[in-house]
């Protein structure tokens, strides 16, 4: 199958209650193209995830509830492939989020195709065939430590080979595609998790030793006191099927509006 890259610009021009998107896309595609990123774009944007079934869920916790409302209609935009969402957990182990974007910024330039709209150029992401005939010093020269850029280049060889299907990945249950994904070398549970969720929309999968989200949970349900994994399965899975999605507002919440949060009820901490 050709691969092209095409610039596509989103804009909202609905309503919370009535979402409608306007899409541009430049060079103009085929049919069965514009159908292809069509679907491509309604699970990037969650289009199936029932947001009044989650708001429904959550209404019993203060917090949450609070959280639901002054965030309703919002919705966790996922990466277009697994492939990409995968090389995106790679590169957000152990670091800083802001670190971790920069070193993609420079890959996505080093290694992505161009496309140049008027006066601007833009990046995709790198394919698998880009990735994987990339030599371990150039990846390292974005930013990947030795570990990282060997864990990219070997994912990418294997997807690009056609050894590995990640998209496959979409079939599966949960218990399934984790297990999957971490006989891949460089992908523990944690990243596992975080693919489900920031990658294939599984809104109840929860990367539970996030440092981000023990942070959230910690402050909003512990006073601010050290939480573990254990600790926010506990806290969040009242929140099911939609635990991972309460994770990804409840920190989203806490960097938009500081100011606006008020404690829960503390709870035990415990591992």
């Amino acid at each position: 199958m050709d691969i092209r890259p095409v610039l596509v610009s989103i804009s909202s021009e609905g309503t919370v209650d009535n979402p409608k998107l306007r899409v541009g896309i430049s060079p103009k595609l085929k049919r069965s193209e514009w159908a292809a990123l069509k679907r491509q774009l309604q699970s990037m944007f969650a289009s199936s995830m029932d947001f009044n079934k989650f708001s429904s869920v959550v209404k019993k916790d203060r917090l949450m509830r609070k959280v639901a409302a002054t965030l309703r209609g919002f919705r966790p935009i996922a990466p277009p492939t697994v492939f990409e969402a995968t090389i995106i957990a790679i590169t957000e182990q152990q670091i800083s989020l802001d670190a971790s974007v920069a070193i993609r910024s420079r890959m996505v330039e080093k290694f992505g195709d161009k496309v140049v709209c008027g006066t601007r150029t833009f990046y995709s992401f790198p394919t698998p065939k880009s990735l994987g005939k990339a030599g371990l010093d150039a990846l390292r020269s974005v930013g990947l430590s030795v570990g990282k850029a060997q864990y990219v280049r070997d994912l990418s060889k294997r997807v690009s080979a056609g050894h590995l299907d990640l998209e496959r990945l979409r079939e599966m249950d949960d218990d399934a595609a984790i297990a999957e994904l971490t006989e891949i070398n460089g992908i523990g549970r944690w990243s596992a998790e975080y693919v489900l969720v920031r990658g294939m929309g599984r809104m109840n999968s929860l990367p539970a030793d996030d440092v981000g989200i023990q942070r959230a949970v910690s402050r909003a349900y512990f006073r601010d006191r050290n939480v573990s994994a254990g600790g926010v399965r506990r806290v969040l899975k009242k929140f099911a099927p939609y635990s991972g999605v309460a994770a990804f507002y409840l920190m989203y919440y806490l960097f938009w509006e500081p100011q606006e949060i008020s404690h829960a009820p503390a709870v035990p901490v415990t591992s």
